[in-house]
């Protein structure tokens, strides 16, 4: 497929302010996820419900999230980017709102379960969309910018939680809805400036044809990576949900302060964007994704045994630290698992990641109530570290095989 080239006046048609859009749609999935750990306890009250039951909004949202990625971008391939993008934010929107007027858990479980649909053709077909518009030497440097305004939304999406909750819990969800129409507005006139410059998506000239050249390229490899990052995130992210909840129990902390404590994970990954590019050079992906595991399994056994509430928040933006090398690293084993396919397997490594949170809670709910907070965090831990095994039996592909540079024109 081609790309976009230099105006004929020889000008870059697309600078980062003219991308400005696609980061603003990056940042609106993590900012609705990012509220959650802050209006959970909130709403055990205003439904009614415990701990327990209210858990199922996690996998309503997180679960189908992670299962409706594994076809979203086929969806886009075989239709129109242009057309699954507006339609995503416009949905997403919808969804946000019914969860802001719920009148009942399951109007609620329900509009978490259209979020978890709509937001699967949001920020992946963005994605796509640039690799298909940009340059393979405007790449690195622009998707760089993209996952920095994703890392926004988690440190967002606390702390304007936390204001609004001050008022209205409904108040948050609003939030959501008018930013991913804002996004999907903005987007629906770029498309109409730039359009043009947006390869038209290949029509596909066999389906079993394509089926089989997918079935062949998730070899072991792939398994391998999906496997970890299901894991892994398991520890990184698993208990997110839980926060809030945790350090009301611990230490009393009122919401706004709960906010700013959760958005300490966010800024602590895009504080280390840089650096981690900079390790992962000196070290390799496989290395690096071993010292990053092991900061992660620290940082969250330094939670589980904080005394005061700011040692617990130091941990957490540790947590956000570690978990920006560990992530880098992951994803470049996963571009590296499947050459000919690359599209394919960092789909199902996103999928692995978002689905293994949304199953999160059948294990940590339970723990929860039955031994504690702290006992929650230290099993996360165990987690992490009982990761380095697999990351151990790995067999990445030669470093030659991929860049992000150089990805193809899938």
């Amino acid at each position: 497929m081609s790309r976009s080239a230099p105006t004929a006046t020889g000008r870059d048609p697309f600078t980062q302010w003219k991308l400005a859009p696609y980061h603003l749609g990056s940042l609106i999935g993590p900012y609705n996820g990012g509220g959650f750990p802050i209006v959970f306890p909130i709403l055990q009250g205003v439904f009614h419900v415990d701990r327990a039951t209210l858990s199922v909004i996690v996998p309503a949202y997180f679960v189908t999230f992670g299962i409706c990625q594994f076809f979203s971008g086929t969806i886009s391939d075989l239709t129109s980017r242009r057309g699954t993008i507006l339609a995503g934010f416009a949905t997403f929107g919808g969804a946000a709102l019914m969860c802001a007027v719920a009148p009942s858990l399951l109007i609620f479980v329900l509009g978490c379960i259209l979020l978890g649909v709509t937001n699967a053709f949001t920020t992946p077909i963005l994605l796509a969309t640039l690799g298909d518009t940009l340059p393979p030497s405007r790449l690195p440097r622009t998707v760089a910018v993209f996952s920095a305004a994703n890392q926004t939304g988690h440190l967002l999406g606390p702390l304007v939680a936390g204001l609004l909750v001050a008022w209205s819990w409904r108040l948050f969800f609003v939030s959501v809805a008018l930013l991913s129409w804002l996004a999907g507005g903005w987007l629906f006139f770029w498309f109409r400036r730039y359009g043009a410059l947006v390869p038209e998506r290949p029509r596909v000239v066999s389906v079993a044809e394509s089926l089989r050249a997918l079935v062949r390229a998730l070899d072991r490899a792939v398994a391998q990576v999906v496997a970890l990052a299901f894991v892994t995130n398991a520890a990184v992210m698993g208990t997110a949900y839980l926060l809030g909840q945790a350090l009301r129990d611990l230490w009393g902390l009122d919401y706004a302060t709960i906010g700013l404590v959760v958005s300490l994970y966010g800024l602590g990954a895009i504080l280390f964007g840089p650096p981690a590019g900079y390790l992962l050079e000196r070290f390799g992906a496989q290395r690096g994704a071993a010292i990053g595991l092991l900061a992660v399994s620290l940082a969250i056994a330094a939670m589980a045994l904080a005394p005061r509430p700011w040692i617990f928040a130091a941990a957490y933006l540790s947590l956000g630290l570690a978990a920006m090398l560990t992530w880098t690293a992951f994803s470049t084993l996963a571009v590296q698992a499947a050459p000919t396919h690359r599209g394919t397997a960092s789909a199902y490594f996103l999928g692995a990641r978002f689905l293994v949170q949304g199953l999160a809670p059948a294990l940590y709910t339970p723990t929860y109530g039955a031994l504690g907070s702290r006992a929650v965090f230290a099993l996360s831990a165990a987690i992490a570290l009982g990761a380095l095994v697999p990351l151990r039996l790995l067999r990445p592909r030669g470093p030659s095989a991929v860049s992000l540079a150089s990805a193809d024109d899938d």
